[in-house]
């Protein structure tokens, strides 16, 4: 059977206390290190860990911030986030930063186990109900672009503001600049009066 370490990074011992005892109920984990940040997580480095499970809500360096970091560090080392919350932005984001998952802080001992087997044979832990999406260089913009990006795409051609957009689609201005900043890279444009112009160049959307 094939020993696996693990590294957990987040800022309540409470919860890595936790974390940590399901995680010893797979008889594949042989060794479970804890940090309380991800600069603290970087003690490590220098360790052959198979899986790196990392909070987004940290003080200093959060944790989608810290994958860049954390993938420099421990190269191809799979991330999987943990959050309070199933922000879709989030979600995106961290996909977009090469996280392979994305787990609920409240999820069953099972569903942590069997997400952390899925990544560590090589696939990805997404929530299946959520509208995620990974540009394709092959796709045309209107194949990429989600509908809540779409939306998102339609109303910042409107000329109205992420505060403006994220009142009218119920989101928080911080899931709104998630999904600009997807829009502007799948468009592979660096501003918002350049993704105007591809929108209705390509009639992307309707106004």
């Amino acid at each position: 059977m094939t020993e696996r370490t693990i590294l957990i990074i987040d800022d309540h011992d409470l919860f890595r206390t936790g974390l940590n005892m399901i995680l010893k109920q797979d008889e594949s984990v042989d060794t479970v290190y804890e940090a309380g940040s991800v600069m603290d997580a970087l003690a490590h480095a220098d360790k052959p860990i198979d899986l790196i499970l990392s909070d987004i809500q940290m003080p200093g360096l959060n944790g989608l911030d810290g994958i860049k970091l954390l993938k420099e560090k421990f190269g191809q080392t799979p991330i999987i986030m943990l959050s309070a919350s199933y922000d879709t932005g989030d979600m995106q984001e961290a996909l977009e930063s090469g996280a392979a998952g994305f787990l609920s802080k409240s999820s069953s001992a099972n569903t942590i186990l069997k997400s952390i087997k899925m990544v560590l044979e090589g696939s990805q832990c997404f929530p299946e109900d959520k509208d995620l999406t990974v540009s394709k260089r092959d796709a045309k913009p209107s194949e990429e672009l989600t509908g809540r990006q779409l939306q998102v795409l339609t109303l910042l051609c409107e000329g109205k503001s992420n505060k403006v957009i994220a009142r009218e689609l119920d989101l928080s201005e911080n899931t709104v600049r998630v999904h600009v900043s997807a829009i502007l890279s799948i468009l592979e444009v660096t501003s918002r009066s350049e993704a105007m112009l591809i929108a209705q160049k390509q009639k992307l959307i309707k106004l």
